[in-house]
């Protein structure tokens, strides 16, 4: 018998099975595997359990019943949130506001994720990023993010994308420490001195041969690579951290034995990295430029 299946496991190879998977039941306990995970060892995987409490259909009966008792004694939020979900314990006690930004709480958001998890790994800000999940796809990852903007590299941090954090953090530093030299100059010709606005064209016109062109040219183009970073990073932003909860809620779900503490460990906004990251960008160019 060959059926697909969701939010199950093969039980040979413990690989997630989704709907395009060919699924092969066990005609005794009902326990699904791949057909080629079952056509490789010719009969079920837990066939020594046969006849015994142990058989999986048992222990699924009593697992299936000991998440109904649980469910039943979790606190409902809200209408839209009746079914319980791990990570709800977030939002209980919280006025009655739509964190789904309108989204209902089953939908799809893709593989297999819904609405409501996502929320429940976002935390913060969900009735904006929800909607932006729902929005967003493969064929549609433009958008825009004021924080990310202002932000790029505290933003990704905070937000817990830390491969694209420490990326972003290093073409800013690079940036900025291209415009180190002609800063140098500026200070030592007195500009930052200067407190007229009306004095400032005349600084250039007496002081413009005191500044190197190289010094000028690598500022212009630091300006620019800073500039190109917070518009990719403001655009991309939220289908980046779209893509990122998503493959984490995924793997969570498939591995973790406390779902709703993973949501909030890899989930949520750490304040603390983007305090790292803000002091990163602002100071760590002068301290490299103390070496160079």
């Amino acid at each position: 018998m060959s059926l697909k299946e969701l939010n199950k496991s093969c039980v040979l190879c413990h690989a997630h099975l989704f709907e395009e998977d060919d699924v092969v039941y066990c005609p005794v306990c009902g326990a699904p595997h791949h057909r080629e995970c079952y056509n490789s060892i010719g009969h079920c995987a837990l066939e020594e359990a046969h006849g015994t409490e142990n058989q999986y259909d048992k222990l699924l009966e009593k697992n299936n019943q000991t998440k109904q008792n649980s469910r039943s004694q979790a606190p409902v939020n809200d209408a839209q949130n009746d079914v319980y979900t791990p990570g709800d314990e977030i939002f209980q006690n919280l006025p009655p506001v739509d964190f789904l930004g309108g989204v209902p709480a089953d939908y799809i958001i893709e593989d297999g994720v819904t609405a409501k998890e996502a929320r429940n790994f976002v935390i913060s800000n969900t009735q904006r990023y929800i909607p932006k999940f729902k929005q967003l796809s493969k064929k549609n990852k433009s958008s825009w993010n004021f924080m990310a903007f202002f932000f790029p590299c505290e933003w990704l941090l905070s937000r817990k994308m830390y491969k694209k954090g420490i990326i972003v953090g290093l073409f800013t530093v690079i940036a900025t420490l291209v415009s180190i030299p002609l800063n140098n100059t500026l200070l030592n010709l007195g500009f930052f001195d200067i407190k007229n606005n009306a004095d400032i064209m005349n600084f250039f016109g007496s002081n413009l041969a005191n500044i190197h062109w190289g010094a000028l040219l690598a500022a212009f183009l630091g300006s620019i690579l800073d500039f190109v970073l917070r518009i990719v990073v403001a655009l991309l932003g939220d289908y980046w951290y779209r893509c990122h909860a998503i493959a984490k809620i995924k793997e969570i779900k498939e591995t973790s034995d406390n779902i709703a503490e993973d949501f909030r460990k890899h989930g949520g906004v750490s304040l603390f990295l983007f305090l790292v990251g803000l002091l990163a960008v602002q100071y760590l160019p002068s301290i490299i430029a103390l070496f160079i």
